[in-house]
Parts: C-alpha cells; sequence; structure tokens
C-alpha cells in the first residue's frame, strides 16, 4: 500500500510532537535539581551538534548567517524568553493547563498578522480569536484578590512565540528554516551564561522566589541524572525538530498543524500518570473552546489560502 505525503507527515507530526512532550516530562522531573538557563544552554548546544551532524549527513549547507540581524535578534530573544516562562509555569502548574495556555498562539498569531502583515482577517475568525480566549479566561478564573501569575506565563510565551512567528515570516525569504534553528540555538549558548551570571552577581537564586530559583541555581556539570535528563532533552528537542519540519514539507500545513494537539493530549497523560493532576470540569471547558478555536482557524485559513497560524513551526 502506498502512503501519500499527507498520510507520512501526519506520522512525522504525531511522532515530532509526542517526543517533544517527552522533552517537556524531562524539563519538569528535573526542575528541582538543575538550572532552567543550563537546560537551554545545553539542549542549544546538543541541538546545534546534532543538526549540523544531519545537514552534512542529507548534504544541505549549514549556514550561521542571516540576512536580517536585527529582526533575528529579537525574535531569538523573544523566543527565549517566551519559553523560559513556559518551563517556569510547566514546573508549577498543571502539565494540562500550562500547554492548553501556550495553544493560544494561533489566535495571537491571526491579531498579529492583521497589525504587522496587514493580512485580511475575516469576521468568522475575528469571532473565534474571541471565543478563544474567553476560554482561556475560564481556565484562569481570574479576580483582582487572588491572581496566579504563573497562569499568565504559558500565555505570554504565547505571544512571544507568535511575534516570533511573524518576524520569520518576513525572514524565510532569505534565511532557511535550518539557519533560523541555529539561530536560537547560538542565541540561547550565548544569553543563557550571561543572564546567570547577572542572577549570581545579584543573588537571585538566593530570594525566596520557586521562579528565581528555578532560573538562577548555580549550574552544575557533574555526571548525574540531572545532566544525562538535559543531554537528552537536547536530543529530544534536535529529532523532534527535524520531524516536525519534514512534515509541514510534505503535507499541507492545514492538514498537519492540528495534529499537533497531541501534545496536549500526552500533558493531560503525563499529569495523570506521574503527578495525578487531574483537569477539573472548568477547565474542561475553557481546554475545548482552545482547541475548537485553534482547529476553526486552520480550517479558515485553507478556505482563504492563508498560512497565518501554521506555516514554517519552530519549537
Amino acid at each position: 500500500m502506498r502512503i501519500t505525503n499527507n498520510t507520512l507527515s501526519i506520522i512525522f507530526i504525531l511522532i515530532g510532537m509526542s517526543i517533544f512532550s517527552i522533552q517537556d516530562l524531562l524539563i519538569r522531573v528535573i526542575a528541582s535539581e538543575i538550572s532552567l538557563f543550563q537546560i537551554h544552554f545545553t539542549r542549544s548546544a546538543v541541538g546545534t551538534i546534532l543538526l549540523c551532524l544531519y545537514l552534512k549527513f542529507y548534504k544541505i549547507p549549514i549556514v550561521f548567517k542571516t540576512s536580517y540581524p536585527v529582526l533575528t535578534t529579537i525574535r531569538t530573544t523573544l523566543f527565549l524568553f517566551g519559553f523560559t516562562l513556559f518551563y517556569v509555569a510547566l514546573a508549577n502548574l498543571s502539565f494540562a493547563i500550562t500547554t492548553a495556555l501556550f495553544f493560544t498562539s494561533p489566535f495571537f498569531i491571526t491579531v498579529l498578522s492583521r497589525i504587522f502583515l496587514k493580512e485580511k482577517i475575516g469576521l468568522y475568525r475575528w469571532a473565534t480569536v474571541g471565543f478563544g480566549f474567553i476560554g482561556v479566561i475560564i481556565i484562569v478564573n481570574p479576580s483582582v484578590d487572588n491572581i496566579n501569575y504563573y497562569m499568565l506565563m504559558p500565555i505570554i510565551c504565547a505571544l512571544c512565540y507568535s511575534s516570533s512567528m511573524i518576524i520569520i515570516k518576513l525572514t524565510s525569504d532569505k534565511d532557511s528554516v535550518y539557519s533560523q534553528t541555529f539561530h536560537f540555538y547560538l542565541t540561547a549558548i550565548i544569553l543563557c551564561p550571561i543572564v546567570a551570571l547577572v542572577g549570581e552577581i545579584f543573588n537571585l537564586n538566593t530570594i525566596n522566589n520557586r521562579a528565581l530559583e528555578f532560573m538562577f541555581r548555580p549550574w552544575n556539570f557533574s555526571l548525574n541524572i540531572s545532566l544525562l535528563f538535559s543531554l537528552l532533552i537536547g536530543v529530544t528537542a534536535a529529532v523532534a525538530f527535524v520531524l516536525t519540519i519534514s512534515a509541514y514539507r510534505l503535507g499541507k500545513p492545514f492538514i498537519v498543524a492540528p495534529f499537533e494537539y497531541i501534545l496536549l493530549v500526552w500533558a493531560i497523560i503525563y499529569g495523570w500518570l506521574f503527578w495525578d493532576e487531574v483537569v477539573s470540569l472548568r477547565s474542561w471547558i475553557g481546554i475545548i473552546m482552545i482547541v475548537t478555536g485553534g482547529i476553526y482557524i486552520f480550517y479558515r485559513e485553507k478556505i482563504n489560502d492563508q498560512n497565518l497560524s501554521i506555516d514554517k513551526p519552530l519549537r
């Protein structure tokens, strides 16, 4: 039986997102043992090596240079900042809730595409964006007296990620997707030690705050299980990236993108299996609204022959 490109792309995206979920699981497991910036640094170093080997094997040019240095710096910094917040939230919130709130990114991309790319957004998609954000409000359940700031972090991450995707749409004509990945890896390799050093100078790791402790814990490269897990995180990220890009190259984006929500399925399973986390009815309603809204945006973009939310993903 002949497997079509779209079928193969679905297989690739399901495997790729499942491996990304393992990366997230490993980060949460070692969150109490190792600095988040050390994780970023190690993952990026391992990812750079593996991606170079992959490109060398397939005789694809290895290009680190960018034709858009300013935009690339902004994009990679936003990306690093956003996923720093995401992993801080992941260490302090329900696995499912953190992941679901990140999936607001299609809504942000739709809004930002209208503002910065002057794309035409119809009434249906505007209504869907509003519908999705109502789902966010249902999950977060904000009140003046008690705001869970950790719940804002994956939403800010989604905004940073979406901003990065908008910039990618402006730079992809000259910078390949592999070069853009190198740019993020190199930014993390350069910035993470600097930020960690600043944290040490100002004793930020001594402040009684779980988020700051996770970010600014002293780095330790002693051979232990945490270091092995951080190296494995780098491997999973690189493998998942190649599979995800392969999926989008083989299949149509509007077909591939909805299957990224397998990440949310794994988040629910991991949260229940390893931390006894149970999703409340209120949260289920919010999650369903976010997922439904995201998938509908993909559908509307297919009808309008646009790729606003689903082109060249980089996680």
